[in-house]
C-alpha cells in the first residue's frame, strides 16, 4: 500500500511540474510571438502608416488584458465611481491604451526583444524577463512581462522597464489627473489624446 502511494504521489508531482513548466514556456511563446508579429509589421514597407497603426492596436488589444489594465490604473478612484462613468471609462481606456501603443510606432529602429527566462509567480501569474537590444549601439534593456491566466486566456497586464512599472507609472499619473481634474478631467485628457494620434 505505502509503495503504491508513494507512486501515485510521484506522478502527481510530475503532473504538476510539466503544467508549470508548460505554463510558462506558453507565457514566453505569448512575449515571444506578440513582438516578433508587432515587429514584421514595423518593417513591412508594403503596408501604409495607418493600417500599421490599426494592426499593431490590434495585437496589443489581443494579447494585452486591457480591462484589467484599466481597473488597475484607476486604483482606489474606481469605487467612488458608478457604473454609467465606470462603463464610460472602460470604452475610452481602450481606444487610448489602443493609440497609446501605435503612436509609438515612429519610435522603434532596430530593436530586437529576445525572451532569456520566465518564474512562475503563483497558479495564473508567469514573469517572463527578455532583453531589447539595439542592433546599431548594442545597446541592452531590461525588460519583464507580467503574463496572468485569465479565464483560460494569457495576456500581458503590465512592462517593466529596468524596473520600472508601466502599470503603475499610468496609476500614478492617472491619479494625479483625478486629484485635480476629477473624473471628468481624466476622461478629457484621454480623448485629448486620443484624438491627437
Amino acid at each position: 500500500m505505502f509503495k503504491k502511494v508513494s507512486f501515485f504521489n510521484v506522478i502527481f508531482l510530475i503532473s504538476l511540474i510539466n503544467f508549470s513548466f508548460a505554463f510558462e514556456k506558453e507565457a514566453e511563446s505569448l512575449v515571444q510571438s506578440t513582438t516578433d508579429n508587432a515587429k514584421k509589421i514595423i518593417l513591412d514597407n508594403s503596408i501604409k502608416l495607418e493600417e500599421k497603426k490599426q494592426k499593431i492596436e490590434n495585437i496589443a488589444l489581443d494579447a494585452v488584458d486591457v480591462d484589467g489594465l484599466g481597473r488597475f490604473t484607476l486604483g482606489s478612484s474606481r469605487e467612488s465611481l458608478n457604473e454609467e462613468q465606470l462603463k464610460l471609462y472602460t470604452k475610452t481606456f481602450r481606444t487610448f491604451f489602443a493609440k497609446n501603443i501605435s503612436s509609438r510606432l515612429q519610435n522603434y529602429s532596430d530593436q530586437d526583444i529576445k525572451v532569456t527566462g520566465s518564474k512562475k509567480i503563483s497558479d495564473n501569474y508567469v514573469l517572463v524577463s527578455s532583453k531589447m537590444i539595439s542592433k546599431k549601439d548594442n545597446q541592452e534593456i531590461i525588460i519583464d512581462w507580467r503574463v496572468f491566466n485569465v479565464n483560460n486566456k494569457l495576456v500581458i497586464r503590465d512592462l517593466v522597464v529596468e524596473g520600472l512599472s508601466l502599470a503603475k507609472t499610468q496609476r500614478e499619473e492617472f491619479g494625479s489627473i483625478l486629484a485635480s481634474k476629477g473624473f471628468d478631467g481624466l476622461i478629457n485628457n484621454l480623448n485629448e489624446f486620443i484624438s491627437k494620434n
